[in-house]
């Protein structure tokens, strides 16, 4: 009897220890789980992390490709040009032709279009606020002016009076000169100046003529008397510190013999294009005219017939 109990005391022994090895074993083999999993995950990451590394590094190539098909399809055309045929097929052939260089001309493009964008809207705020300091400006003088006639009698408040209305009137002009772009007109000066030229004769250029040009010295002379008109200290309008400073950027750029010299470069091209406007203008109407003249002249000679030379002689000779 105690034979059988201790050996079933082994076999529960037995079975408690099998257990327990077989419980150690599943935790072990959910630990190595686990870990590779992790590991997994890691692997995972990478990989999508080299993926989007290879995806940036090809956009990159892409992009450079595109420049260079540009460039070299500018050489190409360049050289076709001479004389040479365009090569047909050939290492790079697959693209159709023009598709690279379309999609960065469009990219440049939409570049330039968003500076250009971003330029204008940054001079308008610049121009908006310029605007409210000079408003700014106007209203503090117009009070401080309005101040010191209130310390005046009567005959001195109508001379301060008629001295502004003549200082408002020069700032004006002045003011409206700048806004138009006239640099000679805000000095008050008067541009006479004729180009002549140049003229081109085999390989030999003549000209160009320069006549009735102002000197830089009668610019200076105006400038220092005007200024001493529009001075803010002594012109009692409330724009004179704006006229002043258009007065300053004008003379600063007459004076000046690489600005003044653009300058009359683009008042030359502009006055050039208003003539030729102005040319074709003329011969339009004109032509205009002697077309309807014809027209209606064949019209008459067709209804009059025979009759149609006399009368119109006839006509001729009876108008005043």
């Amino acid at each position: 009897m105690t034979v059988m109990r201790r050996l079933r005391h082994r076999k529960v022994l037995i079975f408690a220890l099998l257990a327990i090895l077989c419980i150690s074993s599943m935790c072990v083999a959910d630990d190595d789980s686990m870990d590779d999993d992790f590991l997994a995950e890691i692997l995972a990451e990478e990989a999508r992390h080299e993926e989007e590394a290879a995806l940036m590094e090809a956009e990159a190539r892409e992009y450079e490709a595109m420049k260079a098909r540009q460039y070299s399809g500018n050489a190409g055309n360049t050289n076709n040009m001479g004389g040479g045929k365009p090569k047909m097929g050939g290492a790079g052939s697959g693209m159709p032709k023009g598709a690279g260089s379309g999609s960065f001309n469009k990219l440049e493009e939409e570049l330039k279009k968003k500076e250009a964008e971003k330029a204008s809207l940054q001079a308008a705020k610049e121009e908006e606020e310029q605007e409210q300091e000079a408003e700014r400006i106007r209203l503090k003088r117009e009070a401080a002016f309005e101040a010191d006639l209130k310390k005046m009698n009567e005959e001195q408040k109508k001379k301060a009076q008629q001295q502004k209305k003549k200082d408002a009137k020069i700032v004006n002009r002045i003011l409206k000169a700048s806004k138009s772009g006239k640099h000679y007109a805000v000095l008050g000066i008067r541009n006479f100046e004729v180009q002549i030229g140049p003229y081109y004769v085999f390989n030999f250029s003549i000209g160009p003529l320069v006549l009735f040009r102002v000197k830089t010295k009668a610019i200076k002379r105006v400038y220092r008397n005007l200024a001493r008109t529009v001075h803010p200290d002594k012109n009692k309008d409330g724009r004179a510190e704006e006229a002043f400073h258009a007065l300053e950027q004008s003379a600063a750029i007459l004076t000046d013999e690489k600005q003044r010299q653009d300058y009359d470069k683009k008042i030359i091209s502009a006055r050039r294009r208003r003539n030729k406007y102005a040319v074709d203008s003329v011969m339009r109407v004109s032509h205009t005219c002697w077309s309807q003249t014809a027209s209606t002249l064949k019209m008459t000679k067709k209804v009059l017939g025979p009759f149609s030379t006399p009368i119109l002689v006839v006509g001729a000779l009876i108008m005043p």
